[in-house]
């Protein structure tokens, strides 16, 4: 009885480690490719579904071209659904190489995808395509009337069903409402101030009836995750600090989502390419909240490399 005992015990002190392995996939969660800036949602069939942008290997982190989509169940296992959208595919694209930050929406049946992309004059465009499906059959609709020159889309689209459009221009963030059609800003882009040490890469969302913003700082050597709260979506905020310092990547950029009762920061290394400036690679680490709303440090799980 006693040896049986032993032997019970040691099973479950082994297991234990095991089962917590398995809560969630390791970091980079993407390793047959490089991928960028994730923007994370859940949509109605239950799947979280995250939206980066792709680094072109062997050419750093500010090259970048086609988009994947990947989704989940489970935290555990990732599927690639392919490449969605490339610049092959924009009529008005400015050539390859400059499609960065994404995000997406889903509206009245159909998931909006937004995407910065350079047009022929080598300006910025907020580019458009739509589906009634979350990660394929995309077609470009256009691009956003009055986000010329912005980069870094957000759109976050509130209880009552109206849209913001959150973008950044000369490292400074703008937003301004977006029309039912989902391809015009209502009135002229407004600037977003009191975000201390904003570069770029705004992402909003709504947690007990605040809203956060977050954003990538300045910091030198290697950018760290900003976030700022706010009573309304448009401002004014209020910075708070930092909830993700450097990461092996000079950049970082990112999204915050809840899935079955758990919130996630999703954002990027560079892990895997093994250099500061070098191909980036997405991972995902929980995020915890005070009581008062405010947002503690997210804590880095360490990359599992091939």
């Amino acid at each position: 009885m006693r040896q049986t005992t032993l032997l019970s015990i040691a099973f479950i002190l082994f297991a234990v480690p095991v089962l917590n392995a398995e809560e969630r996939a390791s970091n980079p969660i993407v390793k047959h490719m490089f991928t960028a800036d994730p923007s994370a949602h859940v949509w109605e069939d239950g799947r979280l579904y995250v939206y980066p942008s792709t680094d072109i290997k062997g050419k750093g982190y500010r090259s970048m071209d086609g988009y994947h989509v990947f989704s989940t169940d489970d935290m555990i296992t990732w599927k690639d659904h392919g490449e969605i959208l490339h610049s092959r595919d924009v009529e008005w694209s400015g050539g390859p190489g400059r499609m960065w930050a994404p995000d997406c929406v889903y509206k009245d049946g159909l998931y909006y995808y937004y995407f910065p992309h350079y047009n022929t004059d080598q300006e910025w465009e907020i580019g458009v395509a739509t589906s009634d499906k979350p990660a394929s059959d995309f077609k470009v609709q256009g691009f956003v009337k009055g986000g010329n020159g912005f980069c870094d889309p957000c759109v976050y689209i509130d209880d009552d069903g109206q849209a913001y459009l959150y973008a950044v221009k000369r490292v400074k963030t703008y937003a301004a409402k977006l029309n039912d059609n989902m391809m015009e800003i209502e009135g002229e882009m407004v600037r977003q101030t009191d975000l201390k040490g904003l570069r770029e890469g705004p992402f909003v969302f709504k947690r007990d009836e605040i809203y956060y913003l977050i954003y990538p700082d300045s910091s030198p050597g290697g950018h760290q995750m900003n976030y700022a709260m706010s009573s309304s979506p448009l401002g004014p905020w209020e910075s708070k600090g930092i909830i993700l310092k450097k990461t092996s990547a000079l950049t970082t950029h990112g999204s915050v989502v809840e899935y079955k009762g758990q919130w996630y920061l999703f954002y990027h290394n560079a892990d895997l390419s093994g250099g500061r400036k070098g191909n980036r690679s997405i991972c995902f680490d929980k995020v915890t909240f005070n009581e008062d709303g405010t947002m503690n440090m997210v804590e880095q799980t360490p990359s599992v490399l091939p």
